[in-house]
């Protein structure tokens, strides 16, 4: 056996507050695990697997400790050794703009994981609903006057773009894996987030194609967990939403390669590699150049701003000539 990575493999519970504890794992244990989960062409286990079931009391078993109810589980595999405070590389790319930002002070306890479905039923519908009237606020209306598919449509790409920048930019221009998962925010109010992370872990590969498969994929996977519950809470199209995500990562790239033009090749190819993924085929295309000679995305669906009174069109709707 033995694969030859440099990696160290735990099993992780999560909490209401992030990692509740992890438990390390062998690599004949990883291995033994592997032929439970689907690791696809993932032969050393270097992505994260959920964590469940029959599978979960299997994993337990062979690494030695007893599941609790309340946590959710995952296998993760980072690069061994120390790594460097994470700080630093926050700091830098909250530079790029207010999408980017993330603070590092501890989430206090009535703050959300983001990605890990806790958002649902009347918490999401709150959430939603503050979002409506802030947008009524921009035309002096009710938040009635804002019909609840607009309002839930625009919270989640909203959501989306404060998720996905910060992991995109911390990948091309750091080579840090940036946990989505470690991702936590203030229900009410305009959207602040915060990371539980404190060490800047390195990718295995900065690679574009590796970036996208990686932390950036499992963001987009996180989202899809919110995007199922906004369906559940009220009636919006699946579609929609997804193309919400695409546009939120799409528009992450450009922001990054206009403030960091060495990295904007590297973002973009993160991009195109996902739009061809499952999670995004179809929602959209670099189909266009602007003035500079770039691409520029354009999506297949609207997220329906244009709904608001003077609302109009984004750059990038489907519904532009």
């Amino acid at each position: 056996m033995g694969c030859g990575c440099d990696v160290e493999r735990v099993i992780e519970g999560y909490g209401p507050e992030g990692v509740d504890h992890s438990h390390p794992v062998s690599e004949e244990v990883a291995f033994a695990l592997a032929e439970l989960v689907e690791t696809g062409d993932d032969h050393c286990l270097r992505a994260r697997y959920d964590l469940s079931g029959p599978v979960l009391e299997r994993a337990a078993h062979l690494a030695g400790f007893t599941p609790r109810p309340e946590l959710e589980y995952r296998l993760s595999a980072y690069p061994s050794g120390p790594h460097p405070a994470l700080a630093p590389v926050l700091r830098d790319i909250a530079g790029i703009n207010m999408f980017f930002a993330l603070e590092t002070e501890r989430p206090a306890r009535e703050w959300v994981a983001v990605l890990r479905g806790e958002w649902s039923g009347d918490l999401l519908t709150a959430e939603v609903a503050d979002v409506r009237g802030r947008l009524a606020a921009l035309f002096d209306g009710r938040a009635e006057d804002v019909a609840w598919r607009v309002g839930a449509s625009l919270f989640h790409q909203g959501l989306a773009s404060r998720v996905l920048s910060p992991v995109l930019a911390a990948a091309v221009c750091h080579g840090v894996h940036l946990d989505p998962w470690n991702l936590f925010v203030r229900p009410g109010g305009p959207t602040v987030l915060r990371t539980i992370d404190t060490r800047a872990r390195p990718l295995e590969s900065c690679a574009p194609q590796e970036i996208a498969r990686g932390p950036v994929h499992q963001a987009v996977a996180g989202l899809e967990r919110v995007a199922a519950a906004l369906g559940e809470t009220g009636g919006i199209a699946p579609g929609l939403l997804r193309g919400n995500t695409a546009a939120a990562l799409a528009g992450a790239a450009r922001s990054l390669g206009r403030d960091r033009p060495e990295h904007h090749e590297s973002a973009e190819r993160v991009v195109r590699t996902l739009l061809r993924s499952p999670s995004l085929e179809g929602t959209g295309a670099y189909t266009e150049v602007d003035d500079q000679g770039r691409a520029t995305f354009r999506r297949t669906t609207c997220c329906l701003y244009y709904r608001l009174p003077e609302g109009g069109l984004c750059g990038d709707c489907a519904l532009r000539p």
